[in-house]
């Protein structure tokens, strides 16, 4: 497991400076990291948790629903949900849970998260499963599809998404179970390809399948029940390609499927748009790939 210690400063001009807990780049007080863009909120909250961060990335492409599931995590986490408990540090981390219920109130999906690295939201989050439990510091941005894309077709394209794969503890994939279902390759290639650029970035010795834990998570399962029933089965079936590159590359994996809505349904505006709605909250399968993820982490 890779961990960051923030003790860890460097020194410029006489002066010391903290070290980016993600990027290890020089940052300035009170001033956002000007390599990766982690916000001054962000390195601020974990500073004053004098422990080494553990950074997870919740990576996958454009419209997969990443807002959808990481708004309904930290919703779960913080009443309690499944035996864990979260707490979130500071006011900027609960910006994706409160744009997803405000959203879901309307029965709307919250908007499209921006390309710009500098307008992602940062959750940093304190889980434990009880009071004499240790507590893990999780802290992950909430990054655009097209970015992730940017980097695994130009590396080095995009700080954020290098760094963020290249120190985190553990990685959940999100694949888009509609689009699997229809025959589209292109989500599975995408997690195929985010899987080869994990194992380029971290090789390890005599090419032997690396250690760090990967949750990938079938999404809107509610609308293809095979993939939360038996998501080891369906991922065999419709994504043998990508089950394969895991048994080959990854020591430690899961297969799983999660559901926000209970049900949905499609708008068509008068340009014949097609929209998808939520008519009923029922999540489903949120929390059980992230308390895997703790448990190897």
């Amino acid at each position: 497991m890779h961990r960051v210690n923030l003790l860890t400063s460097r020194s410029l001009g006489g002066d010391s400076y903290p070290a980016c807990p993600l990027c290890g780049g020089c940052v300035y007080l009170g001033e956002p990291c000007g390599h990766c863009h982690a916000p001054s909120e962000v390195i601020g909250s974990l500073a004053e948790r004098h422990v080494p961060a553990r950074f997870v990335g919740v990576l996958g492409p454009s419209g997969v629903g990443k807002t959808v599931y990481l708004g309904m995590l930290l919703d779960l986490l913080s009443r309690g949900a499944g035996g864990l408990h979260g707490l979130p540090r500071g006011p900027f981390s609960m910006e994706v849970h409160r744009n997803l219920v405000l959203a879901l109130e309307r029965q709307r999906f919250p908007e499209k998260t921006p390309v710009e690295p500098d307008r992602w939201k940062w959750v940093h989050c304190e889980v434990s499963r009880g009071k004499k439990s240790p507590i893990y510091d999780i802290v992950t941005p909430d990054v655009a599809g097209e970015a992730v894309l940017n980097e695994l077709i130009t590396p080095r394209s995009n700080p954020t998404v290098r760094s963020l794969i290249g120190r985190c503890a553990g990685l959940v994939v999100l694949v888009d179970t509609l689009q699997v279902v229809a025959d589209g390759q292109g989500q599975e290639l995408f997690a195929m390809q985010l899987i080869t650029y994990l194992s380029s970035l971290r090789p390890t010795r005599g090419n032997r399948p690396l250690n760090l834990p990967v949750a990938l998570i079938f999404t809107k399962a509610d609308l293809c029940e095979d993939s939360i029933q038996n998501p080891e089965e369906f991922a065999r079936t419709n994504a043998t390609g990508l089950w394969k590159l895991c048994e080959s590359r990854l020591r430690h994996f899961r297969f799983f499927g999660a559901a926000v809505a209970g049900s949905t349904a499609t708008l068509v505006d008068r340009d014949g748009i097609e929209c998808l709605v939520p008519l009923r909250v029922e999540p489903r399968g949120i929390i059980e790939p992230f308390s895997w993820l703790l448990s190897m982490i």
